[in-house]
């Protein structure tokens, strides 16, 4: 970076299935060096990611989050092949915690990402978040589809790149060009 940048970040002890304050400086670092105002995430969960990046968007950026809607974790169109993240799926209080005054930057898509039409939003992302289900087939889907969103010299960040997720790993093993993973953390990039 040419020069030293701030983050801010949002504490929520306790929360599981989520982010950790250093992979939040990680997304924030990541945000700055494409000078983000254009983000998108797969799986909002309640929200922590999402507040973390909201917090280091522009005041005229724009976060779009999607999940699946509210009770419809049950008809997934791709195998989730984990018990706990089938039972993620259908947990209530999407985005929930995610503090009322970054709402209005964070546009929120009730849909299942196998069915999500990236067509409307292609090329336009400066900044895409995969952080869904972390099956073979959705680490696929979701990975392809916020390659075609983000824009050229943006970058793709994905969450839980560690041995106890292997389809992860093993997706972006086979990802070109290769994806470079943050030390300290489970977050890997790479840049279009």
């Amino acid at each position: 970076f040419p020069e030293p940048f701030d983050f801010r970040f949002h504490s929520f002890p306790g929360i599981g299935a989520s982010i950790t304050l250093l992979e939040s400086a990680a997304l924030a670092a990541l945000m700055k060096s494409v000078q983000a105002k254009r983000v998108f995430e797969f799986g909002t969960y309640k929200g922590v990611s999402t507040t973390q990046m909201a917090m280091n968007l522009s005041p005229d950026g724009l976060i779009y989050t999607l999940d699946l809607p509210e009770g419809g974790g049950d008809r997934v169109a791709l195998q989730i092949s984990k018990k706990s993240e089938r039972e993620i799926a259908i947990e209530t209080g999407k985005g929930s915690l995610i503090p009322k005054d970054l709402l209005r930057q964070i546009i929120f898509l009730k849909e299942d990402s196998a069915r999500f039409d990236p067509k409307p939003l292609e090329g336009t992302m400066d900044l895409v978040f995969v952080d869904g289900a972390h099956s073979s087939d959705y680490v696929r889907n979701d990975t392809e589809k916020g390659w075609r969103m983000l824009r050229e010299g943006g970058v793709i960040a994905w969450h839980d790149c560690v041995p106890s997720h292997p389809e992860v790993v093993k997706h972006l093993r086979s990802w070109i060009p290769q994806p470079i993973l943050v030390h300290g953390t489970t977050l890997a990039f790479s840049k279009k």
